[in-house]
């Protein structure tokens, strides 16, 4: 079991960089955890990478609208790529303009369960925080 800091996961942000995360950062727990994939479609990252991620194999797709994200990440997420069934955050972390978001996830996929620490990506652009995907950790933690 590894050791992530208590308190106030967003004490090491600037007041600005709080206001402005922290909403998001619940609207991104609760569109993970509810299965919103139509409002996470207006705060996760669309770039190539993640749609290769997501749409196996194709790296130079377009954009999604967001019909077509939906779409993907109800064929993808807990069948090919875990889903998210709960998740607490532990620290958020600046990191060059960017923020790493350090929390507890409950995983699944097919019959696979997962308690463990789980990073998430983000950065601000155009005013908006915008997402990456999780990266789960073999770390366990407990909700």
């Amino acid at each position: 079991m590894i050791a992530v800091p208590a308190g106030d996961p967003y004490a090491s942000l600037t007041p600005a960089d709080r206001a402005l995360l922290k909403p998001q950062v619940e609207r991104w727990i609760r569109d993970e955890v509810h299965h919103d994939w139509s409002d996470m479609w207006e705060i996760q990252d669309q770039t190539p990478a993640f749609k290769n991620e997501l749409i196996l194999g194709r790296r130079n797709a377009p954009d999604l609208d967001r019909e077509q994200y939906v779409q993907a990440m109800r064929e993808t997420i807990g069948v090919g790529y875990p889903e998210i069934k709960a998740f607490t955050v532990r620290e958020i972390r600046g990191e060059g303009g960017a923020f790493r978001m350090i929390g507890c996830g409950k995983l699944q996929r097919e019959v696979w369960k997962q308690t463990s620490i789980t990073e998430v990506k983000a950065r601000i652009e155009n005013g908006k925080v915008i997402f990456g995907l999780p990266e789960l950790t073999p770390d366990v933690c407990k909700l």
